[in-house]
């Protein structure tokens, strides 16, 4: 399943939404490379997760022609991996992507992209700030930094603070937002309302990045939304969206700032347990941590199988604190940089099962109306067989159509396919061609049949021989099972 933030990825930075005047100044840094080396040969692009530092970074290389050296956020940012990485990098020729030799003095470029840069701290980054400045001094080749927080790292190096040219990036207005969302689904072929476009991006707070998973989780493998399906989204604060929270319970090793971050959310934890669930296998890479993590979750899921035995929804605290601050002190180490935090799956199949879901429901309910039972007793005993009947005999499927005055969806579901397939339209235009012969042909207009002719006179003036009875008018057939 490719995830809509790289599939609709923009390849130019004038694609990348909101932040005009971020976007040119990364474009006038960028074209005095073409001339020679600007001042400041690193750039720091920072802002909240989500707003398109990243990016827009890329889409910057790929209008320049640059090629990109990347250092992820999940890589090691030791000194010595960055020196491997980004140093040697950046004091490097370039070569294309046929293999081709080019020297930056044609103009061929490399970009050295680090991002979430002030993410480096800690034993297991030792050296990381000094390499990043060292780069910096010696760089032959354009570099970004991205940050979050361009406080955190200035502080530790005053090199990096006086050699970089900084960029605020901002959150896009909902309205701006709501307009990617809807070049997304058209893209898609999705039919999403408006209303769902503005709701989605109001619940994102401007985090784009969170908007398009949104968008994807409800929307994937359908061609229409409606506004109940957003149900599956859930709520979200603006201050704290809930990708960016379960990202902090994992990175924080701080048991009060993960309930904090818990607390902060406006979701229940029969909801949080999922997001944890999914995606303590990317966020924890020890298995040992992997493990302790699903420890702790699994006591979260016993305290609140007991809320759901005994009603008892004081247990819930206890649930929330295993799944939280339990998560958070499992770890044995500290894992830096970027978590790619992933939709629940199992939230994404029921969003888009609930259709078929409430479908079937109605189902049972026609039809235990009509036999008599309950829903539940359809489900386990009728059902099936009805099912297998109807797909297997047309005249049955019409007429159990009719008397249970069954949905397109319905008779979809029935047959197993989507409703506005050919297999559903040939059963209603069925049912309109049985209802069309069942209705008397309309009289035209002439002489009233009923009353009584006279007999007329031939040219003789003999009375005409009386005409030969009218054979008897057939019947309209009244019901599908009729036949004379």
């Amino acid at each position: 399943m490719a995830e809509w933030t790289e599939k609709y990825r923009p390849k130019k930075l004038d694609d990348v939404i909101g932040n005009p005047a971020a976007k040119e100044n990364m474009r006038k840094w960028a074209k005095v490379w073409n001339t020679g080396m600007p001042k400041k040969r690193a750039l720091v692009l920072m802002g909240e997760p989500g707003v398109g530092k990243t990016t827009a970074a890329l889409a910057l290389a790929n209008e320049m022609g640059w090629q990109v050296v990347e250092m992820n956020a999940s890589d090691s940012r030791n000194a010595e991996a960055i020196k491997e990485v980004a140093t040697h990098g950046s004091r490097g020729e370039t070569f294309t992507d046929s293999g081709e030799f080019v020297t930056s003095k044609e103009g061929k470029r490399k970009l050295i992209l680090l991002d979430e840069a002030d993410n480096i701290f800690g034993k297991e980054d030792f050296g990381g700030v000094k390499a990043i400045a060292q780069t910096i001094l010696e760089t032959q080749q354009p570099i970004i930094l991205i940050v979050n927080d361009w406080y955190a790292l200035k502080k530790r190096s005053s090199v990096i603070q006086n050699n970089v040219a900084t960029v605020s990036f901002l959150k896009p207005r909902a309205s701006t937002v709501a307009d990617l969302l809807r070049s997304i689904a058209k893209a898609e072929g999705v039919d999403v309302p408006e209303d769902v476009l503005v709701t989605l991006a109001e619940k994102s707070g401007g985090d784009v990045r969170a908007a398009v998973k949104d968008l994807q989780s409800v929307a994937e493998g359908r061609t229409k939304v409606s506004a109940k399906d957003l149900s599956s989204v859930g709520g979200r604060d603006h201050s704290l969206s809930m990708f960016k929270a379960v990202e902090g319970i994992f990175q924080t090793g701080n048991c009060k700032r993960s309930r904090d971050i818990a607390s902060s959310m406006d979701e229940d934890p029969e909801t949080l347990i999922l997001w944890m669930d999914q995606n303590i296998p990317a966020a924890y890479r020890d298995p040992v941590d992997v493990h302790a993590a699903y420890e702790a979750l699994s006591r979260a899921d016993i305290f609140l199988g007991r809320v759901k035995r005994r009603q008892s929804y004081s247990l819930w605290g206890y649930a929330n604190d295993m799944m939280t601050c339990g998560v958070s002190m499992a770890k044995s180490k500290s894992y830096r940089g970027y978590t790619r935090i992933n939709f629940p799956l199992w939230l994404m199949k029921m969003s888009r099962s609930r259709g078929m879901r409430e479908t079937k429901s109605n189902l049972a309910a026609k039809l235990g109306r009509m036999t008599h039972t309950s829903e539940k007793r359809v489900l386990q005993d009728v059902f099936p067989y009805f099912k297998a009947m109807y797909a297997g005999d047309r005249e049955f499927r019409l007429y159990m159509t009719r008397r249970l005055n069954l949905t397109e969806e319905e008779v979809g579901f029935l047959l197993d396919t989507k409703a506005d397939t050919h297999p559903v339209r040939h059963v209603f235009d069925a049912m309109r061609k049985v209802d069309a012969a069942s209705k008397p042909a309309a009289r035209e207009d002439g002489p009233d049949e009923d009353a009584e002719e006279e007999p007329q006179e031939d040219s003789t003036g003999d009375a005409a021989p009386e005409q030969e009875p009218k054979k008897e008018e057939q019947k309209p057939q009244k019901s599908l099972f009729e036949f004379g």
